[in-house]
């Protein structure tokens, strides 16, 4: 579970899937909730229309200290760092229907 959930938080940082609105929809869960870096609140409507037009100029981000637990059967909470930008990342993801789709996302400056 670990090295796929790590996958598919790695699609995201990608520009080719940032720009797939196709391959978004199936990434993030119909009532997905981000807050950004900045503090700010995005719903997926949101965000499918923002991710694509910013696709092409995304940097890359590199994923470390990825780890997980498990909230409740199908519902688990991942943790990571991006090394580019000093941010934590934390995301939930939902198993439905066969798939795995993050339900909320949240991003945090870390302090000096």
């Amino acid at each position: 579970m670990l090295d796929h959930l790590l996958s598919l938080e790695s699609q995201l940082l990608q520009p080719s899937v940032r720009g797939d609105q196709q391959k978004l929809e199936l990434l993030l869960h119909p009532d997905f909730i981000e807050i950004g870096a900045s503090g700010r609140m995005y719903d997926r409507a949101q965000i499918l229309d923002e991710l694509p037009e910013e696709a092409a100029d995304y940097p890359v981000r590199t994923i470390e200290n990825f780890r997980l637990r498990e909230l409740s059967e199908g519902l688990v909470q991942v943790f990571y760092s991006i090394v580019e930008n000093e941010t934590q990342r934390t995301s939930i993801w939902k198993f439905e229907g066969e798939q795995w789709s993050m339900i909320y996302h949240q991003g945090t400056r870390r302090g000096s």
